[in-house]
């Protein structure tokens, strides 16, 4: 099964990126790295899990809860040592009250989410909920990449109807809107 090295939310698709043959050793045998757009909308359960990554990027982060606020997780990047010891990122866009008119993107730094395999050091950089968090996520992410995914297409009317709305917040709470 091809190894899940990162899957972007995107407004009108999700990109993942696949690796064939990830971690082989036979020199006769050639790893692959593929690029897939899709325009299939996820399943509820992966747009659950990645609401679930918000507390995890701001914890991760170091700020406080309230800072959730605004966040949305558009991006899963997965590292692997050579024994298969993941470590995620997190890209996240943050709507600021003070810049209502841009999303800012903000990438976390890579934590060890799997005990260390024999041989290699480091521990679990997460706490334990966040790592479970972390790890459906990553199940979710794998699925939709094999194919588990909604039977309809990103609306990119949808899509602008969302961004809209989050800007018309930001605007709310700093007085200039209804």
């Amino acid at each position: 099964m091809p190894e899940l090295k990162s899957i972007t939310i995107g407004r009108k698709a999700i990109t993942f990126v696949t690796e064939i043959n990830a971690g082989n050793t036979d020199p006769e045998i050639d790893s692959e790295v593929r690029t897939t757009t899709a325009k299939a909308e996820p399943l509820a359960s992966f747009t659950k899990a990645f609401d679930a990554l918000r507390p995890v990027a701001t914890n991760i982060l170091e700020t406080e809860d309230q800072w959730q606020h605004g966040v949305t997780v558009e991006k899963l990047t997965i590292s692997r040592t050579k024994h298969g010891t993941r470590s995620v990122k997190l890209r996240l866009t943050k709507q600021l009250d003070s810049r209502t008119d841009l999303l800012h993107r903000i990438d976390t730094p890579f934590v060890q989410v799997d005990k260390p395999a024999d041989g290699e050091s480091g521990e679990v950089q997460v706490e334990p909920k966040h790592q479970k968090a972390i790890l459906k996520a990553i199940q979710e992410a794998e699925a939709y990449a094999d194919g588990k995914r909604s039977q309809s297409l990103f609306s990119f009317e949808d899509a602008k109807k969302t961004l809209q709305a989050t800007a018309d917040i930001g605007q709310a709470n700093l007085g200039f809107g209804g």
